[in-house]
């Protein structure tokens, strides 16, 4: 079984009026940490209750992917991303490519909140880009 977690917003460095927004909508911000694997730093940003969260992609280094996903598309929202029972990653992925999906990883990585995270590429996934979760512990 997977839930949404959060949806991912790609912004430029600098560009606060997301947050801005969020704020004077009584959003609370959560955690905020670098990924530099992904040229990116990330805010969380919590809803209400078990909501997902809102999560801004903030650009670090201009040749990373979410760099290149706006130079291409702009800013706006870049992934949804949805949490996978724990020890389930890997098998869901392999069962996942047997049926045809396309994944950016060969394997499962690193990510924000001490998660494993892989993601299924947007050409198989309707133009959506999907990203499945684990915590990072799981076997």
């Amino acid at each position: 079984m997977v839930t949404l977690n959060h949806i991912g917003i790609a912004t430029e460095a600098g560009n606060h009026q997301l947050e801005k927004l969020f704020q004077l909508l009584g959003i609370t911000r959560g955690i905020s940490e670098s990924v530099a694997e992904q040229g990116v730093n990330v805010h969380f940003f919590n809803l209400s209750g078990d909501a997902p969260h809102l999560e801004l992609l903030e650009v670090q280094d201009p040749s990373g992917a979410v760099a290149q996903f706006i130079k291409k598309r702009g800013p706006g929202i870049h992934h949804l991303s949805f949490s996978v029972e724990n020890g389930k990653l890997d098998s869901l992925c392999a069962q996942l490519k047997q049926e045809g999906f396309k994944f950016t990883f060969e394997q499962a990585k690193a990510g924000a909140q001490n998660m494993r995270i892989n993601f299924i590429h947007p050409a198989t996934a309707g133009g959506v880009l999907i990203e499945l979760m684990e915590a990072a512990h799981a076997n």
